[in-house]
């Protein structure tokens, strides 16, 4: 016999009942479970408010889309909106987020590699103009809203990216140091403006490879030009 003391009397009387045990770990499964099915249904309540917002500032533009329509389009209370997008930036980084994510910009690190110059450019203006042509009626609509603080800061980030691909662009075409660089620099930056390929194409009837081969000749021209104009001053 044990004496009433020994140790493994005293784990007897204190361990704990093995149902209660059972029946914790199910209840904390079952917590686990509806938790993970809350935050699943969270974010597709919140992919369908940032696909509603995308469609609405695709097909009225930002500054016309409202809570209530985007409430309505994806079949939610105005309330649920604003638990998901309490003010005016929020609506528009999901709508951001969502069209990056389903259709992202070129990027123009991607034609660093392509070593020649005009080849370059040509796959550059092909992605470019694609892009343009895709997203055509959200990019107006963007541009038409750009007194809207959230669009003006979306297209001044847009801005700093086509420099960064005009940068790139322009390596080979001419000395980075000589004094007339910055027109093919102009020239350059031209091309790969969304309101040229607009103008082109529905100003002037272009397909989007004509628009392409305009602006190669009008680069094609600027840097004939400027070289022959730096031979002159020798």
């Amino acid at each position: 016999m044990y004496a009433a003391d020994h140790p493994f009397l005293r784990a007897i009387q204190t361990q704990v009942n093995i149902g209660d045990h059972m029946s914790s770990l199910k209840e904390g499964q079952r917590r686990s479970y509806r938790l993970q099915r809350r935050a699943i249904k969270q974010a597709e309540t919140h992919l369908a408010l940032a696909r509603a917002a995308f469609d609405l500032h695709c097909s009225v533009g930002p500054s016309r889309t409202t809570v209530s329509a985007i409430a309505e389009k994806a079949g939610v209370q105005r309330l649920t909106v604003y638990r998901h997008f309490p003010d005016e930036e929020a609506v528009f980084n999901a709508c951001s987020a969502y069209s990056f994510g389903q259709d992202p910009p070129p990027n123009p690190e991607a034609w660093r590699s392509i070593v020649e110059p005009e080849v370059r450019l040509r796959t550059a203006l092909f992605q470019l103009y694609s892009y343009y042509r895709r997203k055509r009626q959200l990019l107006a609509n963007l541009y038409r809203d750009a007194e809207m603080p959230v669009v003006a800061a979306a297209l001044a980030r847009r801005r700093e990216v086509l420099a960064k691909g005009v940068a790139i662009l322009s390596q080979g075409y001419l000395d980075p140091d000589g004094g007339t660089a910055r027109l093919l620099v102009a020239a350059i930056g031209h091309a790969l403006d969304f309101t040229t390929w607009l103008s082109l194409v529905e100003n002037q009837g272009l397909s989007d490879e004509e628009a392409v081969e305009t602006m190669l000749v009008l680069v094609r021209s600027v840097r004939s030009s400027l070289r022959d104009a730096e031979v002159t001053s020798r």
